[in-house]
């Protein structure tokens, strides 16, 4: 045994001087590819070991690596090799989750919306081999797209195995939250140059760099991106992190003091930033949502603990947050804030001459809807992921011209794409989901999970159904998509963590009355003795 120990160690020596001496020679020549490519495949190498042996590592290796990705991007290059390296990380979770799995250490959960689900998915496959498809790369990329992130709503589920799990997980997204906003703030103040490195790739400097003009006041607003490389990923990251926000704040005050200051400030942080990203949709989504959550967590809190009113707390607390921050930015940056309240009053309120909120909001879409049938190969669709978010990639791998269709209504994406079945599968899975997660919320309700557990829902609520109507990339955003599987399954999660609290209190208060009688009867005891030596 000594001699393996000295051989393995002689030979470790040896292979260490090596590549210290290899390593060495590039950097004296200069050769700092060689370096770099090094260290990314010493990196790889260390990740997948990490990930096959805890298939958890991997997923959130997954997420940081998914919101920091367009970062890369910005700075790096736009390389195809860091667009596609998370679905990489994600397919060796994947694959150390499958391990897990036949080593009875997953747990399983069968989704009830899944025979609807997989009809769209079959469906979706057939159309990889549509003949009005330029190529089966694009199928490729559509399935990819529509179907590759749903095995994570099994990771979700999977990933809370207690409340404590849960708390972790909010806490760790409410800090994201933080940082991410922060970034887009100080951007939005900074006037757009700042995460704007030079030399930044063309068709990415073009996405960061969205300008709008206020109709009447012309004034002039840069729509931040933060972390991400273009505005409309930023937007949808916000309306994320504020439901996630909410309903987390709502669930801590009932459960637990830790973490609260934490999600207030994310709150705050995610108001202000939604306000500068000069972003219509995201700063509607977020006043609706507002509405709805407060309604929602009121009518599901536990009235016969007299929660409610400590609820009443917390939506009053996340108001002051908000409008903490809101103040602030007004104090030290009125400028900015003016520009961005003339574009939002000028285009949306109903009483100003520019309004476009009623065009926006159904005549838009439903131009879109309608022109569909004008197109050809309408009733049979152009084949999967032929108008999807990505297409410009297949264009450069494949050497394929793009088909120039799409439309900014999700209903006639699927059309164009899918044929007629497209949207009626869609919204048959869709609706079985809503339906099966509303039963789910509806087990939650007078309980500490409800808050969160309604959050949850709403988000996919509003991913797959209003935004569907107003265009299909918020699915198809990796981002947002991920996100929506994995709370999906954390989602269908919450039941259990509800009965096993029933069933850890029902013990401890079997334990409590069996201890209570045993102590009942000691006393007897020693009364009947007590009587019996006085009776002597």
């Amino acid at each position: 045994v000594m001699d393996s120990r000295l051989v393995r160690t002689v030979a470790l020596m040896i292979g260490l001087s090596i590549l210290t001496w290899t390593f060495s020679g590039w950097v004296v020549s200069g050769n700092n590819t060689y370096l770099i490519l090094s260290v990314v495949a010493c990196a790889s190498v260390v990740m997948t070991i990490t990930i096959v042996r805890d298939w958890r590592s991997g997923l959130f290796i997954f997420l940081c690596w998914l919101i920091f990705e367009d970062m890369l991007r910005k700075y790096f290059g736009n390389s195809l090799f860091i667009f596609f390296a998370k679905d990489l990380i994600l397919g060796i979770t994947y694959g150390s989750m499958l391990l897990a799995r036949r080593r009875n250490r997953l747990p399983i959960f069968k989704p009830p919306f899944m025979f609807w689900l997989a009809v769209f998915f079959w469906m979706g496959a057939v159309q990889i081999f549509n003949p009005n498809s330029p190529s089966i790369f694009y199928g490729l990329l559509g399935m990819k797209t529509y179907f590759y992130y749903i095995p994570l709503m099994f990771a979700g589920y999977a990933l809370v195995r207690t409340e404590e799990d849960l708390r972790r997980i909010l806490m760790l997204n409410m800090w994201i939250a933080i940082v991410v906003a922060g970034l887009g703030v100080l951007q939005s103040f900074g006037g757009g140059e700042f995460l704007t490195p030079e030399g930044m790739a063309p068709e990415l400097l073009e996405l960061s760099h969205e300008v709008r003009e206020a109709p009447q006041s012309h004034l002039l607003i840069n729509r931040a991106t933060s972390v991400f490389v273009s505005d409309g990923r930023f937007a949808l990251f916000l309306l994320l992190a504020f439901i996630l926000a909410f309903g987390t704040a709502a669930y801590l005050l009932l459960r637990t003091k830790r973490g609260r200051k934490v999600v207030f400030v994310a709150v705050g942080v995610v108001s202000l930033a939604t306000i500068m990203s000069g972003t219509r949709g995201a700063f509607v989504h977020m006043i609706i949502s507002t509405i709805v959550l407060t309604i929602a967590v009121l009518w599901g809190a536990p009235w016969r603990q007299r929660q409610v009113f400590r609820l009443g707390k917390a939506i009053r607390t996340m108001a002051i947050f908000a409008g903490v921050a809101i103040v602030l930015g007004i104090t030290f940056f009125p400028d900015a804030i003016k520009a961005r309240w003339a574009f939002f009053s000028e285009t949306m309120f109903p009483t100003s001459e520019t309004s476009e909120l009623g065009y926006r909001a159904w005549e838009y879409p439903e131009k879109n809807l309608e022109s569909i049938f004008a197109q050809s190969n309408w009733q049979l669709g152009n084949g999967i992921g032929v108008a999807s978010l990505g297409g410009q990639y297949v264009a450069k791998l494949a050497g394929v011209h793009p088909l120039g269709l799409g439309a900014e209504s999700g209903y006639a994406t699927l059309i164009i794409e899918l044929g007629v079945l497209g949207p009626i599968l869609w919204t048959a899975w869709t609706f079985s989901l809503f339906f099966a997660g509303w039963k789910v919320v509806r087990k939650l309700k007078q309980s500490a999970l409800f808050p969160i557990g309604f959050a949850m829902f709403w988000y996919a609520f509003m991913l797959l159904g209003p935004f569907t109507f107003y265009g299909l990339n918020g699915y198809q955003n990796y981002l947002t998509c991920a996100y929506l599987w994995l709370i999906v399954g954390m989602l269908f999660r919450l039941p259990g963590l509800l009965s096993e609290e029933r069933a850890r209190d029902a013990a401890r208060q079997a334990l409590e009355r069996e201890q209570s009688l045993e102590q009942e009867s000691l006393e007897l005891q020693g009364a009947t003795l007590s009587h019996a030596n006085s009776g002597t």
